[in-house]
């Protein structure tokens, strides 16, 4: 919840209600971090765009040190090194008060449109907003949004190919390799005969290519999932 709960690069700080024990012992923060996802991502887009000028300018960032910590060095006390630092300045694109006149008066600020008929009353888990709204934070977030119409582009390397592909312990040519998800488990595929399948049946000898298993699973897989 802490780290999901992070203020954003384009907020200095952010206050959120947390849950803590009556001895002190332990707190929990007590917040869902919902966005509007245009919203978001047009924000993302922006930030995108001020970390190339940043990484031309090296404003915000500084070296560090490795390692960072010696073995001889005592642990930072939070009360005494972090408590009375002052958090870094805010990274905001300066908006356009013409351009960008429909997102201009709340863009940055930690949830947006919040008691307005744009959002459905203070959940943050509806929103509606009108095509003014939407048009500038399309081009804000513009970087970010692919062109890509086709969904073809996509066919096996997208989230459901992946969760197949880890299931099945397989790896896409090019694609990512997870660990295991069922240690241990045995490729009942390559026998040629056990109780899963009937000396009736016809084996087929040549392997089944890696995307055929992925792509049509019920079919060229004998895994009892």
């Amino acid at each position: 919840k802490l780290l999901e709960n992070m203020p954003m690069p384009w907020e200095q700080i952010r206050d959120v209600s947390v849950i803590y024990h009556i001895t002190g012992a332990i707190t929990f923060v007590n917040e869902i971090p919902w966005v509007v996802e245009p919203l978001y991502i047009a924000k993302w887009g922006t930030m995108w765009i001020m970390m190339r000028r940043e990484k031309r300018d090296r404003r915000h960032f500084k070296r560090m040190r490795f390692p960072p910590f010696d073995d001889e060095e005592p642990p930072l006390d939070y009360a005494d090194n972090i408590l009375d630092v002052e958090p870094l300045e805010a990274i905001q694109m300066e908006l356009d008060e013409e351009e960008d006149a429909p997102v201009y008066e709340w863009f940055y600020d930690h949830k947006p449109l919040v008691k307005t008929k744009f959002v459905c009353g203070s959940s943050y888990r509806r929103w509606n907003l009108n095509l003014d709204i939407m048009s500038t934070l399309y081009r804000l977030g513009n970087q970010l949004v692919t062109d890509l119409t086709d969904h073809n582009y996509y066919y096996l390397f997208d989230v459901k190919s992946f969760f197949t592909a880890k299931a099945l312990n397989l790896a896409i040519p090019g694609g990512p390799k997870f660990e295991p998800l069922i240690k241990e488990q045995q490729e009942i595929g390559d026998e040629d005969w056990n109780e899963f399948n009937d000396i009736n049946k016809i084996i087929i000898r040549q392997p089944v290519r890696t995307e055929y298993r992925i792509a049509f699973p019920f079919l060229y897989n004998n895994l009892p999932l």
